[in-house]
């Protein structure tokens, strides 16, 4: 917490959803200003547990997410594309905005 993060992401199933209500967290600039997300899920974390095909998506969206100016993806469609070529299904639009709307900005 001393550190400041300019950024937190925090695992699926953690403490992401109460995070802006605890006061423990209310002194952190990035709690402040909204930039903490949580881990795209599904089918597996984008970027842990079970190792998978999934972390190659995960870090497309990570560096999208931290560096939107230098890595400038359309994480919708870079997700559509993924689901396609690896799992060969068409997600969804509102699929893409279940996966995406704790993992993006505020």
């Amino acid at each position: 917490m001393l550190w400041q993060p300019d950024d937190i992401i925090f695992t699926p199933g953690s403490v992401y959803s109460e995070v802006g209500a605890l006061p423990e967290w209310a002194g952190l600039r990035a709690v402040q200003e909204g930039r903490f997300y949580e881990i795209p899920l599904g089918p597996y974390n984008w970027m842990g547990r079970p190792p998978s095909v999934n972390r190659l998506l995960g870090i497309r969206w990570m560096a999208n997410l931290l560096y939107p100016d230098i890595f400038l993806f359309d994480m919708a469609q870079e997700t559509r594309d993924f689901y396609r070529l690896f799992y060969h299904h068409n997600v969804t639009d509102e699929q893409i905005q279940e996966l995406l709307a704790r993992s993006t900005f505020k």
